[in-house]
């Protein structure tokens, strides 16, 4: 069972007359000391899902510790590009960091926050910790997350998605086109609970997008950045303009925060080399990172997991979430019995 919480809805910025909003989780309403936050931004590949999408044992591991938990919406594609993303990502960490507390005090200790997400959310995250300075975050937590926009996977066409075979992606990519083209936005759709996707209005986005590889040309804003990177290699096409979007190459120092990343050893959906890169990335620079391999376990593995601190008969993908929040008790001086 979740613990007993309150939830609040916010509008952390506007973008076009229209908010962009989060949701604050907090165990105790009134807190008298300040609380360690996490941000989580949400997966569905930075194309679909929403800040709704929040796992239950992530619920209750961070409402025990009587931590505050926010989940935010962003700017997603094929509508806006990465570099739009990465402003939202800015907005929503410098709301919690700084307008939070005059809502109700003590509800965010902003030398003790922590920036997560899911897949493509962890590709917000790896962007957050590379970008958040003031103040620098606490930790960075990833959880089977896209790293690099330019890794094989998302610049090559004909790939489509687990279980899917490929398809004629033209009138999707015209109705794509026509939206940007019109300046419209969008932040996300929720994900249908029953997981049946002829009812989620994003999902043909979302397929042709890694059908036809052009998961990059979106990040960028780029047409054909993807197949500049296939025939002149990434390091003539990434343009200085365009570095704060690709982390690994351009953001991971000494001074990146301590990050904890898990990931499934046999994830069809984003390949865990790319945690592995970023992982071994860390380590050259002398940063720390607590690195949680599953093995045999694909994509949203944590998707089966109801508790993963509590009951008998955990799984390898539970203990292994478990571990990952022992890591963050020791970065933010938290735990389950004391925050």
């Amino acid at each position: 069972m979740i613990p007993a919480h309150t939830k609040h809805t916010f509008a952390f910025k506007h973008v076009q007359g229209k908010p962009i909003e989060l949701d604050v989780y907090v165990a105790d309403p009134k807190p008298t000391t300040p609380k360690p936050l996490m941000l989580y931004f949400h997966g569905g590949y930075i194309i679909s899902g929403s800040r709704a999408a929040v796992r239950p044992w992530l619920l209750k591991a961070i409402l025990r510790r009587q931590w505050t938990f926010v989940s935010a919406d962003y700017r997603v594609l094929p509508e806006s590009s990465g570099h739009d993303l990465l402003a939202d990502l800015r907005s929503a960490y410098a709301w919690v960091a700084t307008e939070l507390n005059t809502h109700s005090p003590h509800l965010v200790d902003p030398t003790r926050l922590i920036v997560a997400g899911s897949s493509g959310g962890g590709y917000c995250a790896v962007l957050g910790g590379a970008q958040f300075h003031d103040p620098v975050p606490k930790a960075v937590w990833l959880h089977y997350p896209i790293v690099d926009p330019a890794a094989e996977r998302w610049v090559t066409p004909g790939i489509p998605l687990p279980d899917r075979p490929v398809e004629d992606a033209g009138p999707t990519l015209k109705e794509m086109e026509e939206r940007r083209a019109n300046g419209e936005v969008s932040f996300g759709e929720t994900f249908p609970k029953d997981g049946d996707m002829r009812t989620h209005k994003r999902f043909p986005y979302l397929r042709y997008i890694l059908q036809e590889g052009l998961f990059a040309d979106y990040v960028t804003g780029m047409k054909g950045f993807g197949e500049r990177v296939r025939n002149e290699g990434r390091e003539k096409v990434i343009t200085e303009e365009m570095h704060e979007l690709f982390p690994l190459d351009f953001g991971i120092t000494k001074a990146y925060p301590p990050l904890v990343v898990v990931h499934g050893t046999k994830d069809r959906g984003v390949s865990v080399e790319e945690s592995e890169r970023l992982v071994a990335r860390v380590r050259a620079v002398g940063g720390t990172v607590d690195y949680f391999p599953v093995e045999g376990r694909d994509h949203a593995f944590d998707f089966e997991v109801d508790d993963c601190e509590k009951g008998a008969g955990r799984d390898e993908g539970a203990l292994a979430l478990e571990g990952c929040l022992k890591a963050l008790d020791g970065y933010v001086g938290g735990s389950v019995e004391k925050a």
